[in-house]
């Protein structure tokens, strides 16, 4: 989650940095630029960028899993997406395009794969990933049996 929180400043920085450069460049030299962009054009470029940082912030919260003795939960919740401990025959990882999730497969043949925790790549590198993943089989093997 940090380097996400520092790519979205160095892009606000960026923005900033391109915003002032010919204010700062006229108060130093004292030459008006010869070309000048409209603000409206700046405002276009920047305000995305803290925006899109605070809409991540405030819903990426939002999206995971629930595990307790019971079983596993999607947040949000949606419909077949609960596996109950008992009803779970193991706990793998799967490969899923370009990132790897936790899968539950259920007696009857459906799989649950939960949100939560995943690992891809770029942003989506999740350093405590197996501890995670093992942390959600050593709950599936206690609860299982009731």
């Amino acid at each position: 989650m940090w380097v996400g929180l520092l790519v979205v400043g160095a892009l606000a920085l960026t923005g900033l940095a391109a915003e002032l450069a010919p204010v700062v460049a006229h108060w130093l030299t004292g030459v008006p630029p010869h070309r000048t962009v409209p603000g409206q054009t700046w405002w276009a470029l920047a305000l995305p960028v803290p925006v899109g940082g605070l809409v991540g912030l405030v819903l990426g919260r939002r999206v995971g899993a629930d595990l307790d003795s019971a079983g596993a939960w999607s947040v949000p919740g949606a419909l077949g997406a609960s596996a109950p401990w008992h009803r779970v025959v193991e706990v793998r990882m799967e490969r899923r395009g370009r990132r790897t999730v936790v899968a539950l497969p259920l007696l009857d043949g459906s799989i649950v794969r939960l949100r939560a925790p995943y690992d891809g790549h770029w942003l989506g590198r999740d350093p405590e990933f197996e501890r995670k993943q093992f942390r959600i089989r050593l709950l599936w093997e206690t609860h299982r049996y009731g």
